[in-house]
């Protein structure tokens, strides 16, 4: 049940890291056209077995150590500079005896025969295995020049012909069991077995053709006979095998997926292998989802067009970049025309008064002139308050009344309206009222400013002339609200004084 256990576990883990790190992350990471790099490889080198179970090959008591050495052949093939797949052959000799510091204890299905200090095992191992390689360098670097460490999680089978012995105090030595020999098996003289393998591998770039790597690697093998013994006491059978070998890196491209920096200032005039940002947003064309935005747009890290108010219609050519709107609006949202004179609403300067289309929805130049105080109070309407209350909702409002106010004092000659609103939830008329309280609220705080009262008016309008949809919570948010807008031209009244003795 362990092992199973084991073995679900770690194909977990290899599935959600090749998931985790084929996303735009990884991608906004490099900068490599990987079409232009060299992705295979090959290699191969000598191995360094050492047994980790009943029997061990290092640490044993009076036989000394055992020495096992082999060979292996692979071929790489990356994805990308983070991940890759590799598939790998390997031969082995494999020997090893009792520990020195061993308790003596019962080696099953041999009779007689408890584990002492002139117990070994030999035989030889062959066996292919498939590899997942993650590169932990190209995880915290951009490019890695000359060291390069990279993780290689995968599985394998392999078959073995493990014999056990007993070494005789006259040297010689007598055979206790082959677990490579079993007539029931289809290929006499060899036992198998698959296996887990965990590596890391630290590599080091010669040329650009040519590496060298030394790899340390832990292997669990499913079977408990690989060193010919088998016991109650150690059922987790573990082996090492450590390599060192060459990478010869195949292709006619300079850059090798997982190398840079050097290959990449050697190519950087090669198609495709320059960074190159078009529309100059500051995102390379590689990782540019939009590369031929106007100069000067903004744009979000993967190179689109910022849309403020999401609907889909990039702020460069929405004209109501905070309002959602159609695009056969140009972005702004459908609001009538509420004076019937032709003017829609979006374009109509004088939106309650009919007017021309030569005065912008005006009737004459003067009213055109009063609206330019209008423009600039535009933003004034996002004025917000809380659901049932005429407090304002934040002092980032009352900053823009302040900048209301000082445009109010600079234009004295023309008067204001205060209209306040409010969504559809509530009664009627408990609407209405809260509506003129907060109306009356932005006007008291205007005159506490410094703007004359007679020319501000303030009216409240309960839940009519809603601008959002009431049916969303930001709808109704929106609709909670406090516009200020230019009426017309002020006139101050001169008080009469009466001389009441005459």
């Amino acid at each position: 049940m362990r092992r199973i256990l084991l073995a679900s576990l770690f194909a977990f883990i290899s599935i959600h890291l090749s998931a985790q790190f084929t996303t735009d992350q990884y991608t906004y990471k490099k900068s490599i056209n990987l079409r232009n790099s060299n992705s295979w490889a090959i290699g191969g080198g000598f191995s360094n077995f050492i047994m980790h179970g009943d029997l061990r090959s290092i640490g044993t008591g009076n036989q000394g150590n055992f020495w096992n050495f082999g060979g292996y052949l692979y071929v790489d093939k990356m994805f990308n500079p983070l991940l890759g797949l590799e598939f790998k052959v390997n031969y082995n000799k494999i020997s090893g005896g009792a520990q020195y510091f061993s308790d003596i204890y019962e080696v099953l299905y041999v009779d007689n025969t408890n584990i002492t200090n002139n117990l070994f095992f030999e035989g030889r191992a062959y066996g292919a295995e498939l590899n997942l390689i993650f590169s932990f360098s190209n995880l915290y670097e951009h490019l890695t020049r000359k060291w390069h460490v990279s993780g290689y999680f995968g599985m394998g089978y392999h078959q073995y012909n493990s014999s056990l012995y007993e070494r005789n105090p006259d040297g010689s030595r007598d055979l206790l069991v082959d677990f490579g020999f079993n007539p029931a098996r289809n290929s006499i003289r060899q036992a198998s077995s698959i296996y887990l393998t965990a590596q890391l591998g630290i590599k080091y770039r010669v040329s650009k053709r040519v590496d060298i790597e030394f790899r340390p690697s832990w292997y669990f093998n499913y079977e408990d006979h690989l060193d010919a013994a088998i016991s109650n006491k150690q059922d987790w059978e573990t082996f090492f095998v450590n390599h060192l070998g060459v990478t010869i890196k195949l292709g006619k491209e300079k850059v090798f997926t997982i190398w840079g920096e050097d290959d990449l200032k050697d190519s950087i005039g090669s198609p495709g292998i320059q960074l190159v940002d078009t529309d100059k947003d500051g995102v390379i064309d590689q990782l540019d989802k939009e590369p031929n935005t106007p100069e000067g747009v903004m744009v979000y890290a993967n190179g689109v067009s910022v849309d403020s108010d999401g609907d889909k219609i990039p702020d460069y050519k929405d004209e109501c970049r905070f309002e959602p709107g159609p695009e056969n609006n140009n972005g702004c949202p459908v609001l009538g025309d509420r004076d019937k004179d032709g003017i829609p609403d979006r374009k109509d300067k004088c939106i309650d008064v009919k007017g021309l289309e030569r005065y912008e929805g005006c009737p004459d130049n003067e009213s055109l002139k009063l609206t330019e105080v209008v423009e600039v109070l535009n933003y004034s309407k996002n004025i917000y308050f809380d659901t049932a209350s005429n407090e304002i909702k934040s002092a980032n409002y009352y900053t823009m009344l302040d900048e209301v106010a000082n445009i109010m004092l600079k234009n004295p000659n023309v008067s204001f309206s205060v209209s306040g609103y409010t969504d559809d939830r509530g009664e009627e008329n408990y609407n209405q009222k809260l509506s003129e309280r907060r109306a009356n609220e932005a006007r008291l705080y205007l005159i506490a400013r410094g703007v004359e009262e007679d020319r501000i008016s303030s009216a409240g309008y309960g839940e009519l002339n809603p601008k959002y949809d009431n049916s969303t919570s930001q709808g109704r948010q929106l609709n909670r609200r406090v516009e200020i807008k230019s009426v017309g031209p002020y006139e101050k009244k001169t008080k009469v004084i009466i001389d009441r003795k005459n």
